[in-house]
């Protein structure tokens, strides 16, 4: 059977892109429900889940290796074939760490991995997640070089939280013990490197159809 033409791989990849990002995006959303609520069983779900990003990577993997292979593209579409291999990456660690969010719960269960008084800022950094993986989706699906670069500021939000979080942690009356202040720790450098992880997304889609980095563009 002869391989698809190269606009229909390129349209592929990119929705192949896209669907990754949004599972990626309600992998997170409901390790965050399960690490609020100590929801064991949905933190279950979020692990097992993981395996359908798994293999949407693959998916994204052969296309692009067919692209390559049958039809040696050149130029803006080279660049998008080599932009998605280094995204499908990027992406997958985001599920990861939807799922190590999810480890931490089934771990701590029946106990809360989060102390009360910081369970707000882990709602606020799991929704600025949410978002920007959301973002990253539409970016994939459209190649929108504007919404692109947009997600590098919308990604400050995310490092104000996780600064902030440092700075709980460090407060000499913190009165929860090492165990918890780890916890936390880890934890929220998992929603500080998801959020880091749909940037590079975005920022890959922007290399891919203009052949410059985001910081470069006249936007």
């Amino acid at each position: 059977m002869p391989p698809a033409p190269l606009p229909q791989q390129l349209a592929e990849l990119s929705e192949l892109l896209g669907r990754m990002c949004t599972a990626a995006a309600g992998a997170l959303n409901r390790a965050t429900t399960a690490l609020l609520e100590c929801r064991e069983r949905l933190a279950e779900q979020v692990i097992a889940g993981d395996a359908a990003i798994d293999a949407l990577r693959a998916q994204v993997e052969d296309l692009a290796g067919d692209a390559l292979l049958f039809h040696s593209p050149v130029a803006g579409d080279l660049r998008a074939v080599v932009a998605s291999i280094r995204a499908v990456s990027d992406i997958e660690r985001m599920g990861d760490l939807a799922l190590h969010i999810a480890e931490v719960v089934r771990m701590r269960c029946p106990n809360p991995a989060l102390p009360v008084e910081v369970q707000p800022a882990f709602a606020e950094m799991g929704k600025v997640a949410v978002q920007l993986a959301l973002k990253a989706a539409e970016v994939a699906r459209t190649r929108n070089v504007i919404l692109a670069a947009e997600l590098d500021a919308d990604d400050d939000a995310m490092d104000v939280l996780h600064h902030g979080m440092m700075e709980v942690l460090m407060d000499e009356h913190w009165p929860h013990g090492i165990p918890a202040a780890v916890d936390v720790t880890l934890l929220a450098r998992y929603y500080e490197r998801f959020a880091d992880h749909a940037v590079v997304v975005a920022r890959e889609t922007v290399y891919a159809v203009t052949g410059q980095e985001p910081d470069a563009l006249p936007i």
